[in-house]
């Protein structure tokens, strides 16, 4: 996949499948829809699913993402974690065969409403909000919902989901008492359902589901605080590199970059690469921020800008033209993100819109 501007963005399919296997083992009996929103995480969507043919289904934010794959050939189930916003969208996603997620009680409004349903009968998620306070049916309101659901004639099947708002730590205590919530409301339902995100199925926090929903740890960056993703097997999918453009020979006490932010300690040889916050790079990165120049682990030195950033060359072999990997194989996403004090999903996911 390459990058509109000098940027080189790769992807590493073999990687993909290798951590798409790693979610077959720890979640060994459930169903597998991969997370492919936002692009996929940046690391292009329509790859993606190409990719992971062997998922069971798939699972996006937004109707236009769903209605993309469609549109190239994905028949698998899809579900959409947003569901709809008016009876068009709902319209679409009948047409398409899509699963909404439901969320709110207007939602189940419209889809007694819609006629076209009992010619057209879709799946639906009822998502509950257990601790999220995010997206999702308020506990009081789910046996309600359910009963509702169950006598629209036009939708066949109804899941139950909700979503950890802590499983990146797996001994926090709201994790506990989510499970807890969610199996007390759907204990008496008759019905499929989908708890576990990345954290969760690393973790194992729920293993009693039918679909698990994997999205950062398929794409090699760790989902769980304090771990590393070589630690938990995982394989680096996006690779972002670009180009030594010019090496600098500056004297002990000249500045590097704007604000005058760092200054040579000694006389030393500086590195500028055709990369910056422009191209997704993130502009709050800090000096000390690892990069590979030539397959020489270095740093990032002065403040980052929209086109380039500055490198420490010192001990380094290098000369204009050659590569310098951001991170991929050899600098982890995590590293990043972890110097500008970010995460590595805001990286990838903007990295893959420059």
């Amino acid at each position: 996949m390459a990058s509109k501007r000098a940027v080189k963005i790769s992807i590493d399919r073999a990687a993909l499948q290798h951590n798409f296997q790693l979610v077959k083992k720890f979640a060994s009996g459930s169903k597998i829809m991969p997370v492919i929103k936002a692009n996929a995480y940046g690391h292009g969507m329509l790859q993606v699913a190409d990719t992971l043919q062997q998922a069971d289904g798939f699972a996006v934010a937004q109707l236009t993402e769903a209605v993309m794959l469609r549109e190239n050939g994905v028949e698998k189930p899809i579900t959409v974690f947003q569901g709809f916003t008016d009876t068009f969208e709902l319209e679409q996603l009948i047409k398409y065969k899509l699963r909404p997620a439901l969320t709110q009680t207007w939602q189940i409004d419209m889809l007694e409403s819609v006629e076209k349903m009992h010619s057209t009968p879709i799946d639906v998620w009822l998502k509950i909000n257990t601790g999220m306070g995010r997206l999702g049916i308020q506990p009081d309101e789910v046996k309600k919902s359910w009963l509702r659901l169950q006598q629209i004639a036009g939708i066949e099947q109804v899941g139950v989901m909700m979503h950890f708002a802590n499983a990146d730590d797996p001994s926090h205590l709201s994790n506990t008492q989510q499970i807890d919530s969610f199996q007390q409301l759907t204990h008496n339902l008759q019905a499929q359902s989908s708890v576990s995100n990345s954290g969760a199925i690393i973790s194992q926090l729920y293993l009693q589901q039918d679909w698990v929903r994997p999205g950062i740890m398929l794409y090699g960056s760790s989902p769980l605080i304090n771990r590393t993703a070589q630690e938990l097997g995982l394989q680096a999918v996006m690779s972002v590199e670009a180009k030594l453009i010019a090496v600098n020979h500056l004297s002990k006490g000249q500045h590097v970059g704007y604000g005058d932010n760092w200054t040579c300690p000694e006389n030393m040889p500086v590195g500028i690469v055709n990369i910056g916050y422009g191209d997704g790079y993130p502009r709050h990165a800090q000096t000390g921020t690892p990069v590979a120049v030539n397959e020489q682990i270095t740093q990032l030195i002065g403040r980052v800008s929209m086109d380039s950033i500055a490198v420490d060359l010192r001990g380094i072999k290098t000369r204009c033209g050659d590569s310098v990997e951001l991170w991929g194989k050899q600098i982890p996403v995590d590293d990043v993100a972890l110097s500008s004090s970010t995460i590595s999903y805001e990286l990838l996911c903007n990295v893959g819109r420059a």
